[in-house]
């Protein structure tokens, strides 16, 4: 294959090792999210906007990273098991939760993104428009909020949110401590 794409289409090693670093990483995701959803299999609908949001702010901001499938499959299967499944059923009132969003943004807009070590540098535009991305996100959770707060995707938004904050902290803390995400 490699040889192919050099003869034929006059790609470079690099591009070449671009191109399948593209491939594992597809492929990684989606049978993470296939094994994952596997488990909602009952609640798909509900999972995959869950998904959705957390991609929202996940690409836009960054987080904790995994060195191996395995233990990124594991860690992610536990973080939306809690997310999804234990935080909402916390009851927290309407003020205190807006309140709570408020503070995930200003947090995620002032320290995000925080992205894996093998990842490139960012610019200052990309990591701009990430913060907006987030920010915009959790405040169409904030009006939603507001709007309907008994709504179980709204409340279960609202805790996607708290989460992702709470391991993007972790993520800074780790990555300014010198340990590899």
């Amino acid at each position: 294959m490699r040889e192919l794409l050099k003869s034929t289409y006059q790609f470079t090693d690099y591009q070449i090792a671009q191109l399948s670093f593209l491939a594992k990483t597809l492929l990684s995701e989606i049978s993470k999210l296939f094994i994952i959803g596997s488990s909602f299999w009952k609640e798909l609908p509900f999972f995959f906007i869950c998904v959705f949001i957390l991609l929202l702010l996940r690409t836009s901001t960054g987080g904790l990273h995994c060195k191996t499938y395995l233990s990124c499959l594991v860690t992610s299967c536990l973080y939306i098991i809690f997310t999804f499944k234990i935080l909402p059923l916390i009851p927290i009132s309407q003020i205190p939760a807006m309140i709570l969003l408020i503070l995930c943004a200003v947090i995620d807009y002032n320290i995000g993104p925080v992205t894996s070590d093998v990842h490139l540098p960012l610019t200052e535009k990309v990591k701009q428009r990430g913060r907006i991305c987030t920010v915009v996100t959790i405040s169409f959770f904030f009006v939603l909020l507001y709007i309907i707060p008994e709504n179980l995707y709204v409340i279960t938004g609202f805790w996607i949110i708290v989460s992702h904050t709470l391991q993007l902290v972790a993520a800074k803390i780790r990555k300014k401590g010198g340990r590899k995400t």
